[in-house]
């Protein structure tokens, strides 16, 4: 049984690093998009209608798994200056209160997105303006990277607390 759960959380781990890493390159994607709409708004006076709604979907995209590559990395942010200061039975503890608060929240937030992705699919959602780009394919992965989310928190403290899942 061990031996298969330090498997899923590997595997989770791998595909979490991996997908931030892909991810990352959207930036370049936003900033050549971004570019493209200066030069033909400022140098051609032809903006465009499709840059901003595509650049906030891609960014959305961007912000989930960012998320979750931060957690894979371990660089979320703490305050480190309260956090030092705890003992070792401290710093445990305070992990656990953090996984805890985590847990909730991801709950609710699988819960809630996934009832909002599946009312978007359904309505076939879409932006508001001339570019009316669907939106329900972005409501759609928040619930699934928030369940990629939910188990990298729980192997990331897991191997905190354990030391021996890695």
């Amino acid at each position: 049984m061990i031996k298969s759960l330090k498997a899923v959380f590997k595997s989770v781990d791998t595909v979490s690093c991996r997908a931030g890493d892909v991810m990352s390159l959207l930036i370049v994607v936003i900033m050549l998009c971004t570019t493209i709409e200066v030069i033909l708004r400022y140098a051609f006076n032809s903006p465009t209608i499709w840059v901003w709604p595509v650049n906030r979907q891609i960014f959305g995209v961007y912000i989930l798994f960012a998320g979750i590559y931060a957690m894979a990395k371990n660089t979320h942010i703490r305050i480190e200056v309260i956090y030092n200061r705890f003992t070792k039975k401290g710093r445990k503890r305070a992990d656990l209160l953090a996984l805890l608060a985590f847990v909730c929240f991801i709950v609710v937030l699988i819960w809630q997105s996934a009832w909002m992705g599946q009312n978007s699919f359904i309505m076939k959602e879409t932006a508001h303006g001339a570019f009316r780009i669907p939106l329900y394919p972005l409501k759609l992965l928040i619930p699934i990277t928030a369940v990629l989310f939910l188990v990298e928190g729980i192997y990331i403290l897991l191997k905190k607390q354990t030391h021996n899942l890695e």
